[in-house]
């Protein structure tokens, strides 16, 4: 009896645990944690990327769909509506904007080829997914903390964009013109305007499969906005463009018609115009006419180019529906948004030309 006794006690001490053994056990668990959760994030993190390169070829599709049916004519990036219910004039829009801006997004989900929310990307650091529409509407749920309206508004109204409520992605400018068709429109936001925007068809593109037609914002609203009031102006509408023109700014407009030629960025400046990201917090700078507005595009995704100072990759979708990740910088140096600026009358060629980052082997970028 006593034997059997001792040993069954001596059996439970061994099925227990010291503290040591405790110890040891938690090290090891909390260490595996620190080993998998640096691999879980980056799992997560594709995850989005994934679902983000799927919107956005999703939206590269139905532009090409819209596109067949306007007899190869890719839309405007934006214009401003005659009414309330969508009705246009390229020629004729009003200059108060009474209805906001009618968005290419708006050409293709009204139309039912995808759905309002398919412009969005998980990896933005706004709550939905985008920044939101300059103009958001009734809807609480469609504004931003800080966000003011075109029309001066801190608070939902009936001004609202026909676009979709949140935005990840923008145009190449260069096929997807901005507004302004006629000078009146031009002389609107650009001083000295004398050239206006046209329509651009597909088969005046000579490398599809090697030119941009929609990439991603910055992946916080307010770097894609400007400053007005106590608040910030969402430009969530706007198209990007790269060129320098012999006028010597980034704005196109100013550019005599019997003038040819634009550059990809400043010709004597290495980065191309581009800035580093502590540059970026809070935007601001669209209308700048010696700002590059591939300062916008995004740099939030895991890249090989990835660095503290310029940021990482962006998605870049292409006319012919490939994406491909990359930086701004790289798109720039292999001149992937144009042969011309398609979308600016006049002679609109862009030129060839030896920056520095050619003569010295250097970019703000490692390649």
């Amino acid at each position: 009896m006593n034997r059997r006794g001792f040993g069954s006690k001596k059996a439970m001490h061994r099925g227990g645990f010291t503290l040591v053994e405790l110890l040891v056990v938690i090290s090891i668990i909390a260490l595996l944690i620190s080993i998998l959760l640096p691999s879980l994030k980056g799992a997560r993190d594709q995850a989005k990327r994934v679902k983000c390169a799927a919107s956005m070829r999703g939206s590269v599709l139905a532009i090409a769909t819209h596109t067949s049916e306007k007899k190869g004519e890719f839309p405007p990036s934006y214009i401003y509506p005659s009414d309330a219910g969508g009705a246009y004039d390229l020629f004729n829009q009003p200059l108060d904007k009474p209805w906001g801006y009618m968005h290419w997004s708006y050409f293709l989900f009204s139309s039912g080829k995808v759905n309002d929310s398919s412009f969005t990307c998980p990896s933005m650091r706004s709550s939905r997914g985008g920044a939101p529409r300059t103009n958001p509407g009734l809807l609480k749920e469609n504004w931003e903390a800080g966000q003011i309206d075109d029309g001066g508004s801190e608070s939902p109204n009936p001004r609202e964009d026909k676009q979709a409520p949140r935005m990840a992605f923008t145009a190449n400018a260069a096929l997807m013109p901005r507004n302004k068709f006629t000078l009146q429109l031009v002389a609107a936001s650009s001083s000295g305007g004398q050239r206006v925007n046209v329509l651009v068809r597909d088969d005046q593109l000579k490398r599809p499969s090697g030119t941009i037609l929609l990439t991603e914002f910055l992946d916080e609203w307010k770097q894609v906005g400007v400053a007005a009031g106590n608040g910030t102006i969402s430009k969530s509408h706007r198209p990007l463009h790269p060129f320098w023109n012999l006028s010597n700014s980034f704005d196109p407009y100013s550019h005599q018609k019997e003038v040819g030629g634009f550059f990809y960025g400043n010709p004597q400046d290495p980065t191309f115009g581009l800035s580093p990201l502590s540059d970026l917090k809070d935007g601001g700078a669209w209308d700048s006419p010696s700002y590059n507005q591939m300062n916008f595009v995004g740099r939030h995704h895991p890249g090989k180019g990835r660095n503290k100072i310029w940021g990482g990759d962006a998605d870049f979708a292409y006319v012919d529906g490939h994406i491909e990740s990359k930086t701004a910088y790289q798109t720039l140096k292999h001149r992937e948004w144009g042969d011309r600026f398609y979308s600016i009358d006049g002679k609109n060629d862009v030129k060839l030309h030896t920056p520095l980052y050619r003569q010295t082997g250097e970019g703000p970028w490692p390649e």
